[in-house]
């Protein structure tokens, strides 16, 4: 696209192609209702021409839909609805059409982009009505039992919590117990998906795994169970017991992180700074994009977690690029103690997305099959080009934040704490319980209560007899806690750090090197300098790994900061380079879910006072996913830094120490060419992310000298570290290397 040009409305020209059959008749007149109903929601002004337009193309004739005359009756009033938007503006501003909204952007075309979005609200509202009547019985019964499962596993931990389990310690420990009353409709949301609950533990995405992939919340343990996941895995996660995937890899090491996750039945495990899993999830929507891959995403965020800039980040990249995803955006009510009115003054939830150019709308959260539903059509609407979608669900949680938490929110038996919980909103969604509502509307359909019985039977049954295995499994041994940091590394505890001062002793050898003596060859002409290393490697980084390997960040198609893409240009891999909207926290987050779809994404920071923005990206999340549960992230990060651009403060920083001490990231800091164009190409290759920090000063950008007027040019060797790479070897990175004697 040229500049000055609008964003392209994805999902223009969409319509649904499957043909969906009801399982009951609609009433023309419920119908309409809903569709009105939404129209007040989103688009109220255009609530009289949607009504005129629906009673001309009913006519008195229809009384009801089934699937094929629902699907010709929506083709109609989608045509009709165009017509009378055009002879809306024809018939009140028709001397008008010229005029300037805004700067170069005519009246005419103005309305006629804000009318093609409110058609593609009005198609996708349309086919969720679709959906919802497409609901069978058989979805229905496992809906039942999945919320089930969830609500028995819920009240189990509530009992582990306040009770406790004997540690090697002689202490108890009773876990996180994070909980899901009445939010368990979530669950609806797996029958929409491709699933693949019976894969290997092994599995990952692209490699036992090719179904859709979730990102829950704490709140969304039902989703982690209907995707695949067991009450055991759950529980076991929560209290940390050896067993649990959250191991970082080791059967022995125990649960790293008391969340839920299950990564090989498509599930990412959330993390306590919210934003992280659904910006994670929109990186890993992006490796799909990027790679033309058929798969949708799902990513929960709370009202509250809604605030957090690394959201809107995600959102603006999503639609800015079209990713194949859907936000589920869920209205708790509360944010631990904080009220939704302090969180955002926005009108309803849905209303988020307006802003990124994507369709929204709202829903009931205690409606299973509205859950399923609306992200039947969002899959749909995704992966037929449409681009990303929000769903707003308004629901509660009826419990406090987490079970430590009952007391204060909801209040104590004994009047101490009284609870300050608003009991009328209480009341209200009390009534709406999912779990016995939606068992009377079973009842309702004419399922026997012998059957809904025994299948409350069934998961009571299983809950209970997972809480036995719970409890056999060992505790983890302390010192397991170091193992894996890193794929090359194990962290050291500060014990280690005291014994080798403490008693340690230095084995003195022969040097090397003389006093002054170097290894260091530079070459007065003929070599590349520090920069051109750098462009070589991405070349044949590109080369190597095809289309796994994207390189990301700000500026980046045309020519990158300081020209460093050019070389990549004039190789072939232009389609390799993607821009990044300036938020260096989703650049990084979208790296890391390329990575973790397989990928071998290569990110720029354009300075280093820029990496600020991204720490959160770096150290909560790519840094811990091989600690926490034993992910590959095989993402490399380059960062220019220092000085000597006379650019100021901001675009000189030497950022070396705020990254030097955590132990799930390789810092690399090369000084030479040869070094530059070694560790590049061998931090591709590694399985963890690995910060490569580039003195700009060493560039040799005046002509062909660093910063300081010195000439460091080297003839590059490129095939001992490629010939490493091709044996499976280490080469540079993790070892030492004496270059000068001192």
């Amino acid at each position: 696209m040229a500049q000055g040009d609008l964003p392209e409305i994805l999902g223009s020209n969409w319509s649904p192609k499957a043909k969906l059959e009801f399982t009951q008749p609609l009433l023309v007149d419920a119908a309409k209702r809903e569709v009105l109903l939404f129209v007040a929601q989103q688009h109220d002004g255009k609530i009289p021409i949607v009504s005129d337009i629906w009673d001309h193309v009913v006519g008195s004739e229809i009384k009801q839909f089934e699937g094929p005359s629902w699907d010709k009756f929506c083709q109609r009033f989608i045509i009709s609805l165009e017509n009378a938007l055009v002879a809306q503006v024809e018939a009140k501003m028709s001397n008008e059409k010229d005029a300037e909204v805004i700067p170069r952007r005519s009246l005419e075309s103005f309305l006629e982009r804000r009318n093609t979005h409110f058609i593609i609200d009005m198609k996708l509202m349309l086919r969720r009505l679709a959906h919802y009547m497409s609901v069978t019985i058989e979805q229905r019964l496992e809906w039942q039992r999945n919320m089930t499962r969830t609500r028995y596993m819920d009240e189990v931990l509530k009992e582990i919590f306040t009770e406790g389990i004997a540690t090697p310690d002689g202490s108890k420990f009773g876990g996180k117990g994070f909980r899901s009353t009445w939010q368990e409709g979530v669950v609806a949301v797996a029958t929409a998906l491709k699933t693949n609950p019976n894969s290997k533990h092994d599995s990952k995405p692209g490699a036992g795994y090719d179904g859709d992939l979730v990102a829950p919340m704490i709140r969304d343990v039902g989703l982690s169970l209907a995707m695949g996941d067991t009450p055991l895995g759950v529980m076991a996660a929560n209290l940390g017991k050896v067993g649990s995937n959250q191991n970082g890899g080791w059967d022995d090491a125990g649960g790293r992180d008391l969340h839920i996750g299950a990564w090989h039945v498509g599930v990412l495990p959330p993390t306590a700074p919210l934003p992280i899993a659904s910006a994670t999830m929109t990186g890993l929507a992006f490796g799909a994009w990027q790679k033309k891959i058929d798969r949708f995403h799902v990513a929960c965020i709370g009202e509250g977690a809604s605030s957090s800039g690394e959201f809107w980040e995600a959102l603006n990249l999503a639609g800015t690029r079209g990713l194949p995803i859907t936000y589920i955006l869920q209205n708790n009510q509360i944010a631990l103690d904080t009220a939704t009115i302090n969180q955002s003054g926005v009108e309803i939830w849905a209303d988020k997305a307006k802003a990124m150019g994507f369709p929204s709308w709202t829903i009931d959260g205690s409606d299973p099959a509205s859950w399923y539903a609306s992200v039947a059509c969002a899959r749909e609407f995704a992966l037929e080009g449409g681009g990303p979608t929000l769903i707003h669900v308004e629901t509660m949680r009826g419990c406090g934040h987490a079970h430590h938490h009952d007391d204060l929110y909801l209040g104590n038996e004994s009047g101490t704490p009284p609870g300050y919980v608003d009991r009328s909103l209480l009341d209200y969604w009390a009534a709406k319980d999912p779990i016995s509502t939606h068992r009377e509307l079973m009842l309702d359909l004419g399922i026997d209560t012998e059957l809904i019985e025994s299948i409350e039977e069934e998961e009571r049954l299983l809950v209970d007899n997972d809480r036995e295995k719970l409890l056999e499994m060992e505790w983890p041994d302390p010192k397991t806690v170091t193992k894996g940091v890193t794929s090359i590394t194990d962290a050291e505890t500060h014990q280690d750090h005291l014994s080798r001062l403490q008693n340690g002793t230095t084995d003195f050898s022969t040097a090397p090197l003389d006093v002054g003596e170097s290894t260091l060859e530079y070459a007065t002409k003929g070599g590349w300098t520090y920069a051109r290393a750098i462009q070589q490697a991405m070349v044949d980084i590109a080369n190597r790994y095809g289309d796994d390997c994207v390189f990301i960040g700000e500026d980046m198609e045309v020519a990158g900061a300081f020209g460093m893409n050019i070389a990549l240009k004039n190789a072939g891999h232009d389609n390799k380079l993607v821009d990044m909207p300036l938020c260096e926290a989703v650049i990084v987050h979208t790296g890391t879910g390329a990575a973790l779809s397989g990928m071998r994404p290569m990110v720029e920071i354009q300075f280093g006072g820029f990496a600020a923005l991204g720490f959160n990206a770096l150290i909560n999340n790519a840094a811990m996913l091989r600690w926490r549960w034993g992910a590959d992230c095989p993402m490399t990060i380059r960062i220019p830094l220092g000085a000597k651009t006379r650019s100021g403060p901001f675009h000189a920083n030497m950022i070396e120490s705020w990254f030097a001490n955590d132990p799930g990231i390789i810092l690399l800091a090369p000084g030479t060419p040869q070094d530059a164009y070694d560790l590049l190409v061998e931090a591709a290759e590694i399985k963890d992310p690995v910060i490569m920090l580039e003195h700009i000063g060493l560039y040799g950008l005046r002509g062909g000298l660093t910063g300081w007027g010195q000439n460091i040019n080297q003839k590059v060797d490129t095939k001992k570290v490629n010939d490493a790479i091709s044996k499976n070897q280490n080469y540079k990175i993790g070892k030492a290397e004496v270059v000068r004697g001192g």
